[in-house]
């Protein structure tokens, strides 16, 4: 020291010590840190005195990061929903939404970071309020100088303020130290506590209200991908449901299947495999659509068009075995062949009882169902014609054989109809699945629900006089005692409609039958035409049908006319409200046709008779028999193989004439 100055070069070491970061060497320490003991009460004042600014200039630089981060958070939600309108982005909304919350989060931890220290807050003072680094120096003096950062002495308390005398360096530089605290004190206590009042930040404010401008159209106006991401949101439910029903399908066929190589056995793999595809990759819609195909094409190859016909011979031909081996005309109703099988097995544990004419029979009876058996079976038709040979040769043995035989080929028949029937519903169901796929994914497209309705004419209708009504036919004449009944034949004439019964008797067994026809014309400013026919089959009791026709004609030049919206008449006159349906001499829809009886050798007798025909009640109401014929109709498509426009045509045809529509 020179003078009684002090030596600044040590106040310059105090302020940049040795071990202090490049980047923090001018911020000085709390001394309170440097010195756990007590502190000057200057010192400790000085502190004290900075810590409501130091709050502040917190507070200033949270708002200054708020602005930042809200101008960040404004810009990523414009950056977002813009790609969004660029590309389909699932979750855009929930990715939106969790801007806020980052924004939120980054907030609380720069806030958290930008907590001053005493250093920091006294360079903030002396820089805003202009005191010439006097409250920084103060700090850094007391952390740097520790004979000055406790409590002064007695003898320097002792010493008045003004004291000249020149004292030792060391005391002389505490007693410097203590001064300049004292007025960097008094200088804080001139701060207004408004210094570090939060003010607006002019770029982040700025970029804040741009931003907002730019990104309020962007959320308002629709946006194009919303319907991209519902169709494809549509087709990965849609795969993953149709996924469910092949599971469950699979599950079914597995059920069903007798041995590995059955065919659905091998299906119930593939079409687990096939489920697989569909919940592992929803969104591949052409690929899953192409493997649909391919197993369907690969089933559909399989299966034997005239499935349900053989099923109907079948059942035709298991009710007439049932009935020859049991000798009960009503045997076996329902045409099962198990039933028939097991009355196979019982005929042929007792054709030993049975007597040589009993056998002929047996075997004529058999030898009338050949030609029914080779359209169930080829296995069925060999066995059946084995055994009615050796029925007709007293061949017992060979009989025995044949009967086990034919009964085996039963059952080996009506799996294998089970069985097609069931890949023919496997393959309807793999249709529907693909169709209810590739809908998915045309959902929400223009003109993806239906093609435009084509428009067409209709001509003038044709005018003519009604004709006559037919005259009714006749009715036949009993037939003799073991002959077959006689049948009658008719005819009349007339435009519009023509009636005819005929009825045959007889006390053996036989059948009669009657027809009865009319056609005419009639002649006005267009043309007109009608024609009927009627047909009765008689029985025991006697029977007549009736029949109506619309006619049709053509006037001028236009096309054929005809009655508007036929399939649903607006009003359902009486010749419209009931409908033929002898269910009870011909059995309910669905059920297979068979002929009963057998014919005789007798003499016919033909005969004639003017009378009206009769109604045996088989005209029933239109709305109490539409739900069987829709039952069967739809029974129908699930057993077979129907391309969907055909399955949607019936399904609309029916809609159509739903009585409660």
């Amino acid at each position: 020291m020179a003078g009684g100055l002090p030596d600044w070069g040590r106040v310059r070491r105090a302020l940049r010590r040795p071990d202090a970061p490049a980047a923090a060497f001018l911020i000085p320490e709390d001394p309170r840190r440097i010195h756990p003991g007590p502190l000057d009460p200057d010192l400790e004042r000085l502190r004290i005195e900075l810590s409501p600014h130091r709050r502040r200039l917190w507070v200033r630089r949270i708002v200054r990061r708020a602005w930042l981060t809200l101008a960040a958070a404004i810009g990523a939600e414009l950056v977002l929903f813009l790609a969004g309108r660029a590309w389909p982005i699932e979750g855009l909304a929930a990715v939106g939404a969790s801007i806020p919350i980052l924004a939120l989060v980054l907030l609380a931890a720069a806030s958290a970071r930008a907590r001053p220290g005493l250093g920091e807050t006294a360079l903030a003072v002396d820089r805003e309020a202009r005191l010439g680094d006097r409250l920084a120096t103060a700090l850094a003096l007391g952390g740097s100088v520790a004979a000055a950062a406790g409590p002064p002495s007695a003898e320097e308390e002792a010493l008045p303020a003004n004291h000249a005398v020149a004292l030792d360096l060391a005391g002389e530089e505490q007693r410097f130290v203590r001064r300049q605290r004292r007025d960097a004190l008094a200088s804080l206590r001139l701060v207004p506590t408004t210094l570090f009042r939060p003010r607006l930040p002019r770029r982040p404010g700025l970029a804040v209200i741009l931003l907002s401008v730019a990104l309020i159209p962007t959320l308002l106006l629709p946006n194009a991908q919303d319907a991209v991401i519902a169709q494809n949101r549509a087709i990965r439910e849609q795969a993953t449901a149709q996924a469910g029903k092949l599971d469950r399908l699979a599950d079914r066929l597995a059920s069903k299947g007798i041995n590995p190589d059955d065919p659905r056995t091998r299906l119930a793999k593939e079409l687990r495999d096939l489920a697989r595809q569909l919940r592992d990759h929803p969104d591949d819609l052409t690929t899953n659509l192409a493997k649909l195909g391919a197993v369907e094409a690969a089933l559909r190859s399989q299966l034997d068009p005239a499935n349900e016909q053989r099923a109907a011979a079948l059942s035709s031909l298991s009710r007439g075995l049932s009935r020859a081996a049991t000798g009960d005309a009503r045997a076996n109703p329902n045409g099962d062949p198990t039933t028939a099988a097991r009355d196979l097995e019982d005929l042929s544990r007792n054709l030993d009882a049975m007597t040589q004419a009993q056998l002929q029979d047996l075997a004529r009876q058999l030898a009338e169902l050949q030609g029914t058996a080779s359209q169930a079976s080829g296995a069925s038709a060999q066995a059946l014609r084995d055994a009615a040979q050796s029925l007709a040769q007293g061949d017992m043995a060979g009989a025995k054989s044949a009967l086990d035989r034919l009964a085996e080929t039963l059952g080996d028949a009506q799996n294998s109809v089970a069985q097609n029937r069931d890949l023919a519903g496997a393959a309807n169901q793999l249709q529907d699945s693909r169709r209810d796929l590739a809908n998915s994914g045309r959902s929400g497209q223009p003109g993806s629900t239906g093609g435009q309705t084509g428009q067409g004419g209709a001509g003038q209708p044709g005018t003519g006089q009604p004709g006559r009504s037919g005259t009714p036919g006749s009715s036949g004449q009993p037939g003799g005692s073991g002959q077959p009944g006689s049948a009658g034949q008719g005819s009349g004439s007339g435009q519009r409609s023509g009636q005819g019964s005929g009825s045959g008797q007889g006390s053996g067994q036989g059948s009669g039958s009657g027809q009865g026809s009319g056609q005419g014309s009639g002649s006005g400013t267009g043309s007109g035409s009608g024609q009927g026919s009627g047909s009765g089959t008689g029985s025991l009791g006697g029977g007549g049908s009736n029949a109506s026709y619309l006619g049709s004609g053509t006037g001028g030049n236009g096309s054929a006319g005809g009655p508007v919206n036929p399939n649903r008449p607006s009003v359902l006159g009486a010749d419209l409200s009931s409908i033929f349906a002898p269910f009870d001499r011909l059995g309910n829809p669905g059920d297979p046709s068979y002929i009963s009886g057998a014919g005789g050798s007798g003499q016919v007798t033909q005969g004639s008779q003017q009378g009206p025909g009769s109604d045996p009640g088989s005209y029933v109401p239109y709305s109490q028999v539409f739900g069987q014929f829709q039952q069967y109709a739809l029974t129908s498509l699930e057993r077979g193989y129907v391309p969907l426009s055909v399955k949607d045509y019936v399904r609309d045809y029916f809609s159509s004439l739903d009585p409660q529509q």
